[in-house]
């Protein structure tokens, strides 16, 4: 069976609930997926999933210098290199406006240390979307 983590930094909870909904959708298509906030991740455990996960609420103004926060980047820094091939990487963010340049400063932040993200979803509520459902559906393929 494959295996899945699902590594979240919350700053209001919403992000804890859109990982979960990712980690619920996962396990449904019989990948066993676990969910971890930053600061209770095991990073040993990484370098053995099939998938991996990783989201931060998005940081900054409203409209402009969105980033992830500073727990998410100390737990990338502190986080083993893993293979190119595996896990193979996704990302995820929650926002009030807009991600604006999240995404970019999240993969930035992984350059070195994991495969290229091939995933990247957003949400504002915390919930899965139709949209986000398909992409993760093709992202298991």
């Amino acid at each position: 069976m494959a295996r899945a983590i699902v590594v979240y930094r919350s700053h209001s909870g919403v992000t804890r609930r859109y990982g979960e909904a990712i980690a619920a959708f996962l396990n449904g298509r019989g990948v066993a997926a676990q969910i971890v906030s930053v600061g209770e991740c095991d990073m040993t455990t990484l370098a053995d999933a099939d998938y991996l996960f990783l989201g931060c609420w998005t940081s900054g103004l409203f409209v402009v210098m969105q980033h992830p926060d500073e727990p998410w980047l100390a737990f990338v820094r502190d986080m083993p290199a893993l293979s190119t091939s595996r896990p193979r990487v996704a990302l995820f963010t929650t926002y009030k406006l807009r991600t604006g340049s999240q995404f970019p400063k999240m993969r930035a932040a992984l350059t070195g240390r994991t495969a290229t993200p091939s995933l990247e979803l957003q949400s504002r509520s915390g919930h899965l979307s139709p949209a986000d459902e398909r992409a993760l559906q093709q992202f298991l393929i």
